[in-house]
Protein backbone atom coordinates (compact mmCIF):
# COMPACT_ATOMS: atom_id res chain seq x y z
CA UNK A 1 0.00 0.00 0.00
CA UNK A 2 1.32 3.45 -0.83
CA UNK A 3 2.18 5.85 1.95
CA UNK A 4 -0.65 8.14 0.88
CA UNK A 5 -3.20 5.44 1.67
CA UNK A 6 -1.73 5.02 5.15
CA UNK A 7 -1.94 8.78 5.62
CA UNK A 8 -5.56 8.78 4.47
CA UNK A 9 -6.34 6.08 7.03
CA UNK A 10 -4.60 7.95 9.87
CA UNK A 11 -6.30 11.21 8.92
CA UNK A 12 -9.65 9.43 8.93
CA UNK A 13 -8.89 7.94 12.35
CA UNK A 14 -8.09 11.39 13.73
CA UNK A 15 -11.29 12.87 12.28
CA UNK A 16 -13.37 10.07 13.82
CA UNK A 17 -11.91 10.22 17.30
CA UNK A 18 -9.72 7.11 17.11
CA UNK A 19 -6.75 7.63 19.42
CA UNK A 20 -3.58 5.65 18.69
CA UNK A 21 -0.84 5.42 21.31
CA UNK A 22 2.36 7.10 20.01
CA UNK A 23 4.37 4.03 21.00
CA UNK A 24 2.86 2.06 18.14
CA UNK A 25 2.80 2.85 14.46
CA UNK A 26 0.45 1.87 11.65
CA UNK A 27 2.40 1.47 8.43
CA UNK A 28 2.80 -0.67 5.35
CA UNK A 29 3.64 -4.29 6.09
CA UNK A 30 7.24 -5.22 5.39
CA UNK A 31 6.30 -8.53 3.80
CA UNK A 32 3.68 -6.87 1.62
CA UNK A 33 6.18 -4.23 0.52
CA UNK A 34 8.66 -6.89 -0.51
CA UNK A 35 5.95 -8.70 -2.45
CA UNK A 36 4.87 -5.48 -4.11
CA UNK A 37 8.45 -4.65 -5.10
CA UNK A 38 8.73 -8.03 -6.83
CA UNK A 39 5.42 -7.81 -8.64
CA UNK A 40 4.96 -4.11 -9.30
CA UNK A 41 6.74 -4.23 -12.65
CA UNK A 42 4.37 -6.92 -13.96
CA UNK A 43 1.15 -5.97 -12.20
CA UNK A 44 1.67 -2.20 -11.88
CA UNK A 45 -0.62 -2.25 -8.87
CA UNK A 46 -0.67 -2.04 -5.08
CA UNK A 47 -3.56 -4.46 -4.83
CA UNK A 48 -1.53 -7.03 -2.93
CA UNK A 49 -0.19 -4.67 -0.28
CA UNK A 50 -1.45 -4.28 3.27
CA UNK A 51 -0.83 -2.61 6.61
CA UNK A 52 0.28 -3.77 10.03
CA UNK A 53 0.75 -2.32 13.49
CA UNK A 54 4.34 -2.08 14.76
CA UNK A 55 5.70 -1.33 18.21
CA UNK A 56 8.19 1.53 18.48
CA UNK A 57 9.39 0.36 21.89
CA UNK A 58 10.81 -2.91 23.14
CA UNK A 59 8.40 -3.04 26.07
CA UNK A 60 4.86 -1.69 26.49
CA UNK A 61 3.06 -2.51 29.72
CA UNK A 62 0.15 -4.89 29.21
CA UNK A 63 -2.16 -2.60 31.17
CA UNK A 64 -1.87 0.15 28.57
CA UNK A 65 -4.67 0.79 26.09
CA UNK A 66 -2.97 1.17 22.73
CA UNK A 67 -6.00 2.29 20.72
CA UNK A 68 -9.27 3.90 21.77
CA UNK A 69 -12.01 3.46 19.19
CA UNK A 70 -15.39 5.22 19.57
CA UNK A 71 -18.32 2.95 18.83
CA UNK A 72 -19.49 5.54 16.32
CA UNK A 73 -16.53 4.47 14.14
CA UNK A 74 -17.65 0.83 14.03
CA UNK A 75 -19.04 -0.44 10.72
CA UNK A 76 -21.93 -2.85 11.26
CA UNK A 77 -25.38 -3.67 9.94
CA UNK A 78 -26.68 -1.16 12.51
CA UNK A 79 -24.48 1.75 11.44
CA UNK A 80 -24.16 1.36 7.65
CA UNK A 81 -26.24 3.32 5.15
CA UNK A 82 -28.17 0.10 4.38
CA UNK A 83 -29.19 -0.36 8.02
CA UNK A 84 -32.89 0.02 7.22
CA UNK A 85 -32.68 -2.56 4.43
CA UNK A 86 -30.65 -5.33 6.09
CA UNK A 87 -32.16 -7.97 8.34
CA UNK A 88 -29.43 -8.34 10.94
CA UNK A 89 -28.59 -11.57 12.73
CA UNK A 90 -26.91 -11.89 16.14
CA UNK A 91 -24.47 -14.63 15.20
CA UNK A 92 -23.68 -17.47 12.80
CA UNK A 93 -23.41 -17.48 9.03
CA UNK A 94 -26.45 -15.23 8.70
CA UNK A 95 -24.60 -12.50 10.62
CA UNK A 96 -21.58 -13.01 8.38
CA UNK A 97 -23.65 -12.66 5.19
CA UNK A 98 -25.43 -9.56 6.47
CA UNK A 99 -22.24 -7.77 7.53
CA UNK A 100 -20.66 -8.58 4.16
CA UNK A 101 -23.62 -6.82 2.51
CA UNK A 102 -23.22 -3.81 4.82
CA UNK A 103 -19.51 -3.62 4.01
CA UNK A 104 -20.03 -4.11 0.28
CA UNK A 105 -22.59 -1.33 0.17
CA UNK A 106 -20.13 1.08 1.77
CA UNK A 107 -17.34 -0.02 -0.58
CA UNK A 108 -19.58 0.68 -3.58
CA UNK A 109 -20.32 4.18 -2.28
CA UNK A 110 -16.65 5.05 -2.68
CA UNK A 111 -15.61 8.43 -1.33
CA UNK A 112 -19.14 9.22 -0.21
CA UNK A 113 -19.00 6.50 2.44
CA UNK A 114 -18.48 7.60 6.02
CA UNK A 115 -15.79 4.90 6.26
CA UNK A 116 -13.95 5.68 3.01
CA UNK A 117 -10.67 6.52 4.77
CA UNK A 118 -10.77 3.13 6.47
CA UNK A 119 -12.09 1.12 3.53
CA UNK A 120 -9.44 2.35 1.10
CA UNK A 121 -6.78 0.83 3.37
CA UNK A 122 -8.24 -2.69 3.20
CA UNK A 123 -6.93 -5.38 0.82
CA UNK A 124 -8.39 -4.91 -2.65
CA UNK A 125 -8.20 -8.55 -3.59
CA UNK A 126 -10.34 -11.32 -2.14
CA UNK A 127 -8.66 -12.67 0.96
CA UNK A 128 -7.40 -16.21 0.41
CA UNK A 129 -9.90 -18.12 2.55
CA UNK A 130 -10.64 -21.82 2.08
CA UNK A 131 -14.31 -21.29 1.27
CA UNK A 132 -13.35 -19.74 -2.10
CA UNK A 133 -10.67 -22.23 -3.07
CA UNK A 134 -11.39 -23.59 -6.55
CA UNK A 135 -14.48 -21.41 -7.03
CA UNK A 136 -14.14 -19.70 -10.39
CA UNK A 137 -17.05 -17.29 -10.26
CA UNK A 138 -15.64 -15.37 -7.29
CA UNK A 139 -12.52 -14.35 -9.21
CA UNK A 140 -12.61 -11.13 -11.20
CA UNK A 141 -11.30 -12.12 -14.64
CA UNK A 142 -11.78 -8.67 -16.14
CA UNK A 143 -8.02 -8.08 -16.00
CA UNK A 144 -7.25 -11.53 -17.45
CA UNK A 145 -5.24 -11.42 -20.68
CA UNK A 146 -5.34 -15.16 -21.38
CA UNK A 147 -7.29 -16.49 -24.33
CA UNK A 148 -9.05 -19.20 -22.30
CA UNK A 149 -9.85 -17.04 -19.26
CA UNK A 150 -8.65 -19.41 -16.59
CA UNK A 151 -9.69 -22.62 -18.30
CA UNK A 152 -7.29 -25.50 -17.76
CA UNK A 153 -5.01 -27.58 -19.93
CA UNK A 154 -3.71 -31.07 -19.11
CA UNK A 155 -0.91 -31.00 -16.58
CA UNK A 156 0.45 -32.61 -13.46
CA UNK A 157 0.82 -30.84 -10.15
CA UNK A 158 2.88 -31.33 -7.04
CA UNK A 159 -0.02 -33.24 -5.52
CA UNK A 160 0.43 -36.17 -7.88
CA UNK A 161 -0.77 -37.75 -11.09
CA UNK A 162 -4.37 -37.81 -9.89
CA UNK A 163 -4.37 -34.04 -9.96
CA UNK A 164 -3.89 -33.98 -13.72
CA UNK A 165 -7.53 -33.19 -14.29
CA UNK A 166 -7.04 -29.89 -12.50
CA UNK A 167 -4.52 -28.86 -15.11
CA UNK A 168 -2.53 -25.69 -15.28
CA UNK A 169 -4.07 -22.30 -15.85
CA UNK A 170 -3.42 -20.91 -19.28
CA UNK A 171 -1.33 -18.20 -17.64
CA UNK A 172 1.46 -20.70 -16.96
CA UNK A 173 2.35 -20.94 -20.63
CA UNK A 174 0.74 -17.90 -22.19
CA UNK A 175 0.98 -15.00 -19.74
CA UNK A 176 2.87 -15.89 -16.53
CA UNK A 177 1.94 -12.55 -14.98
CA UNK A 178 -1.84 -13.05 -15.31
CA UNK A 179 -2.88 -12.77 -11.66
CA UNK A 180 -6.51 -13.99 -11.98
CA UNK A 181 -5.50 -17.24 -13.68
CA UNK A 182 -2.66 -17.90 -11.26
CA UNK A 183 -5.02 -17.27 -8.35
CA UNK A 184 -7.59 -19.66 -9.79
CA UNK A 185 -5.06 -22.42 -10.42
CA UNK A 186 -3.50 -22.10 -6.99
CA UNK A 187 -6.88 -22.21 -5.26
CA UNK A 188 -7.97 -25.30 -7.22
CA UNK A 189 -4.85 -27.14 -6.16
CA UNK A 190 -5.32 -26.04 -2.56
CA UNK A 191 -8.92 -27.26 -2.56
CA UNK A 192 -7.76 -30.75 -3.53
CA UNK A 193 -5.86 -31.04 -0.26
CA UNK A 194 -9.18 -30.73 1.59
CA UNK A 195 -10.75 -33.66 -0.23
CA UNK A 196 -12.36 -36.18 2.16
CA UNK A 197 -11.51 -34.12 5.25
CA UNK A 198 -13.67 -32.61 7.99
CA UNK A 199 -12.75 -29.20 6.63
CA UNK A 200 -14.36 -30.08 3.31
CA UNK A 201 -17.54 -31.15 5.11
CA UNK A 202 -17.65 -27.83 6.94
CA UNK A 203 -17.27 -25.87 3.71
CA UNK A 204 -19.82 -27.89 1.74
CA UNK A 205 -22.91 -25.82 1.08
CA UNK A 206 -21.50 -22.49 2.32
CA UNK A 207 -20.78 -21.28 -1.20
CA UNK A 208 -24.32 -22.18 -2.26
CA UNK A 209 -25.63 -20.11 0.66
CA UNK A 210 -23.48 -17.18 -0.45
CA UNK A 211 -24.73 -17.38 -4.04
CA UNK A 212 -28.35 -17.68 -2.92
CA UNK A 213 -28.01 -14.74 -0.52
CA UNK A 214 -26.39 -12.66 -3.24
CA UNK A 215 -29.17 -13.32 -5.76
CA UNK A 216 -32.11 -13.04 -3.35
CA UNK A 217 -30.88 -10.27 -1.03
CA UNK A 218 -27.68 -8.49 -2.06
CA UNK A 219 -28.53 -7.55 -5.66
CA UNK A 220 -32.10 -6.34 -5.05
CA UNK A 221 -31.09 -4.48 -1.89
CA UNK A 222 -28.20 -2.64 -3.54
CA UNK A 223 -30.14 -1.83 -6.71
CA UNK A 224 -32.98 -0.38 -4.62
CA UNK A 225 -30.66 1.58 -2.32
CA UNK A 226 -28.56 3.11 -5.09
CA UNK A 227 -31.72 3.77 -7.07
CA UNK A 228 -32.96 5.90 -4.17
CA UNK A 229 -29.63 7.73 -4.03
CA UNK A 230 -29.78 8.44 -7.76
CA UNK A 231 -33.34 9.69 -7.43
CA UNK A 232 -32.41 11.96 -4.53
CA UNK A 233 -29.45 13.29 -6.51
CA UNK A 234 -31.64 13.96 -9.54
CA UNK A 235 -34.23 15.79 -7.42
CA UNK A 236 -31.52 17.88 -5.80
CA UNK A 237 -30.14 18.86 -9.21
CA UNK A 238 -33.65 19.80 -10.37
CA UNK A 239 -34.07 22.01 -7.32
CA UNK A 240 -30.74 23.68 -8.07
CA UNK A 241 -31.84 24.39 -11.65
CA UNK A 242 -35.14 25.85 -10.45
CA UNK A 243 -33.20 27.94 -7.97
CA UNK A 244 -30.92 29.26 -10.68
CA UNK A 245 -27.89 27.22 -9.60
CA UNK A 246 -25.72 24.95 -11.74
CA UNK A 247 -26.26 21.24 -11.05
CA UNK A 248 -23.32 19.39 -9.57
CA UNK A 249 -21.62 16.96 -11.93
CA UNK A 250 -18.87 15.34 -9.89
CA UNK A 251 -17.27 11.96 -9.42
CA UNK A 252 -19.93 10.94 -6.91
CA UNK A 253 -22.70 11.39 -9.45
CA UNK A 254 -20.78 9.41 -12.05
CA UNK A 255 -20.05 6.63 -9.56
CA UNK A 256 -23.72 6.36 -8.65
CA UNK A 257 -24.63 5.92 -12.30
CA UNK A 258 -22.00 3.24 -12.82
CA UNK A 259 -22.54 1.17 -9.65
CA UNK A 260 -23.09 -2.43 -10.65
CA UNK A 261 -22.98 -5.10 -7.91
CA UNK A 262 -21.23 -8.37 -8.72
CA UNK A 263 -20.77 -11.73 -7.03
CA UNK A 264 -16.94 -11.37 -7.00
CA UNK A 265 -17.35 -7.95 -5.38
CA UNK A 266 -19.63 -9.33 -2.68
CA UNK A 267 -17.29 -12.27 -2.09
CA UNK A 268 -14.43 -9.80 -1.66
CA UNK A 269 -16.41 -8.11 1.11
CA UNK A 270 -17.30 -11.52 2.56
CA UNK A 271 -13.61 -12.45 2.70
CA UNK A 272 -12.79 -9.22 4.52
CA UNK A 273 -15.46 -10.02 7.09
CA UNK A 274 -14.08 -13.56 7.41
CA UNK A 275 -10.59 -12.34 8.17
CA UNK A 276 -11.28 -9.21 10.23
CA UNK A 277 -14.72 -8.94 11.82
CA UNK A 278 -15.53 -9.84 15.42
CA UNK A 279 -18.40 -9.41 17.89
CA UNK A 280 -18.19 -5.82 19.10
CA UNK A 281 -21.12 -5.66 21.53
CA UNK A 282 -24.78 -6.64 21.92
CA UNK A 283 -25.95 -3.73 19.75
CA UNK A 284 -23.59 -3.91 16.78
CA UNK A 285 -23.01 -7.66 16.91
CA UNK A 286 -20.51 -8.84 14.31
CA UNK A 287 -18.71 -5.73 13.09
CA UNK A 288 -15.70 -4.25 11.34
CA UNK A 289 -13.64 -2.29 13.86
CA UNK A 290 -11.07 0.02 12.23
CA UNK A 291 -7.42 -0.33 13.34
CA UNK A 292 -8.33 -3.15 15.74
CA UNK A 293 -8.48 -5.41 12.70
CA UNK A 294 -5.09 -4.41 11.27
Amino acid sequence: MSLSRVKILLTWCNENGIQIDPRIQVRESRNHQELADRTESSCNSSRGRGISVYSLEDFIDCSRSLVRIPKAAILSTRSCFLSQDITSAPYGHAAHLALALALYGEILRGQDSKWFGYLQSLPRETVDTAIFWGVKDVIDFRSCVCSSRGETIPSQSAIGDDAGNVGAACSNTEFPECAPCLQYLDSKRARMWLSCTEAEKELDGLMDEIRQYYVSVVEPTLHAAFGRLRQAEAERNVNEVLGGEIPRLDEYSNELNSVEPSLPGYCHAYSLVSSRAFLADAYHGLAMVPVADA
